[in-house]
């Protein structure tokens, strides 16, 4: 998806708050960084990832669950959703 859109992102202001990307604990940030850098260098200026948290086995048990707990997903004040090839900027308050 970034890839397709790249467009967007070097059009993106730096002034404006960079775009977060939340992932769970498959992915390697890292090897993403490295990958969009061949793309486009200036990326992570306008961009970052993190990691979810996984919930701890007190957490859990405070929870009544075990095993594994899927975690829920956040909203951020900025959001951008891909619609027909094209991306588009929608604002949603925590």
């Amino acid at each position: 998806m970034l890839s397709k859109n790249i467009d967007y992102f070097k059009s993106k202001p730096v002034n404006i708050p960079k775009i977060t990307f939340l992932l769970d604990r498959g992915y390697h940030p890292e090897h993403l960084t490295e990958e969009l850098k061949k793309i486009y260098p200036q990326i992570m200026t306008k961009i970052k990832f993190e990691l979810s948290k996984k919930p701890s086995k007190p957490d859990k048990k405070v929870q009544g669950k075990s095993g594994f707990v899927p975690v829920r997903a956040r909203w951020g004040k900025r959001t951008v959703k891909c619609l027909g090839g094209k991306m588009q900027n929608f604002s949603q308050e925590l």
